[in-house]
């Protein structure tokens, strides 16, 4: 990859872990005073898919080691934390409530677990391949968001800040520019490939979510 293709991928980098820390940084601040529309499964499932694509970058890193390979996994585990502060935050508000959107989204995440489990022992894959870590990325963050979007309609969605929705398009745009960066460097890899679908599939969701926050 020339100077300036390294250039470029190095200010995607470092434009994505500011976007994390505005995005997480006003949801943090807003979850201590507002939870409104606010979800702790969602929360916890977007940690458990940042767990899942930080596989998938280490895998892509092993695959074909790279400078940009091991910004995404530094990019995915930043997010971890930073999603894991706004857990802390949000669950330690007295105002929070569980409700029976919290569990329709636990439910969907555990029956989409067992379609995923399924369907990797008919094909006789390992748990470890890209795209049953993919598969689990997408159950436990992309179908969680379209969730989202009918509990903002249910409930308000005040304990959303604009700035997070609108930063939450920019950091995964930037993402998938990250990607792009790792294919150019290094090729397709099967862990490149998913990482790809999985983004892809997440900002489709995200603008759902967006579409419901925009009408409450």
């Amino acid at each position: 990859m020339s100077a300036k293709k390294k250039a470029i991928a190095d200010l995607l980098f470092g434009v994505q872990i500011v976007g994390a820390l505005v995005f997480c940084g006003a949801y943090f601040l807003r979850s201590l005073h507002d939870v409104t529309g606010s979800s702790l499964v969602q929360f916890g499932l977007v940690a458990t898919y940042l767990l899942f694509h930080l596989a998938l970058g280490v895998g892509a890193h092993r695959a074909s080691p790279s400078r940009v390979t091991r910004q995404t996994i530094a990019t995915y585990a930043i997010w971890f934390v930073l999603i894991s502060a706004i857990i802390s935050a949000a669950a330690t508000n007295p105002a929070y409530r569980w409700n029976e959107r919290e569990t329709t989204q636990l439910l969907t995440a555990a029956v989409l677990t067992v379609i995923v489990l399924a369907a990797t022992a008919i094909q006789r894959r390992k748990l470890s391949d890209p795209m049953v870590k993919a598969s689990f990325a997408i159950a436990y963050k992309s179908v969680p968001q379209v969730l989202l979007a009918w509990k903002f309609l249910a409930e308000g969605a005040s304990g959303t800040p604009g700035l997070s929705v609108v930063v939450g398009h920019l950091t995964i745009l930037i993402r998938l520019g990250q990607i792009y960066f790792m294919v150019r460097e290094a090729g397709w890899d099967r862990n490149r490939v998913w990482l790809a679908v999985s983004e892809t599939v997440n900002e489709l969701s995200w603008v759902v979510a967006t579409a419901a926050w925009l009408m409450v």
